[in-house]
């Protein structure tokens, strides 16, 4: 199954890096623009955001709003054995190069998580029912089962969004979907 895993990840990759820089910057602006207008991440209590890089969906645009907003803002640091904790920042000078160049907080206040925590995850495909495709890492699969209690929205572009994914049990499902074009929520 990881063979299937690494062509998909592969052939995923190679779509968000042929995507021409206007076409991105509209599709980033409309996933902004669905993730600002969600009820959970408007009324979010924490949201557990991460610092997108390359050709990701940007999250940097919604990290700067969230910032400006006062809502309580936390970003991931990678720890040992594939872990990871969210820490609260409250500018973006409290990040710097982290775990493969990705930007971590360097602050130390971990973020509380409850029912009204919402947490958004990157991919590089999802499906309606809310299966992820990750980096193969396993980081997003481990952090939500320690809490059951976590909303959790997958964020790509529409072309994300599969009909099926190759699934294992230790894979995560997500609580939702968001992508350019499509909001797909499902009961976990």
């Amino acid at each position: 199954m990881s063979a299937e895993k690494n062509i998909l990840r592969q052939q995923i990759r190679l779509k968000r890096s042929q995507m021409p820089s206007e076409l991105r910057n509209l599709k980033n602006q409309q996933i902004f623009e669905n993730l600002i207008h969600h009820p959970a991440v408007r009324n979010a209590d924490v949201l557990l955001a991460y610092a997108s890089c390359g050709n990701e969906p940007d999250t940097w645009q919604l990290i700067r709003w969230a910032l400006e907003q006062k809502i309580p803002l936390a970003l991931p640091k990678c720890e040992q054995n594939r872990q990871m904790k969210f820490f609260l920042i409250s500018r973006l000078e409290d990040l710097q190069a982290g775990t493969h160049d990705i930007p971590e907080p360097v602050t130390n206040q971990k973020a509380v998580i409850t029912e009204k925590t919402v947490c958004l995850v990157p991919g590089l495909a999802f499906t309606r029912d809310g299966i992820r495709l990750g980096q193969g890492g396993g980081y997003y699969d481990r952090f939500p089962k320690n809490y059951p209690e976590l909303y959790t929205i997958g964020i790509g572009y529409d072309f994300m969004l599969l009909d099926s994914l190759p699934c294992e049990a230790h894979d995560c499902q997500m609580n939702e979907i968001i992508t350019d074009t499509t909001e797909v929520t499902h009961e976990v």
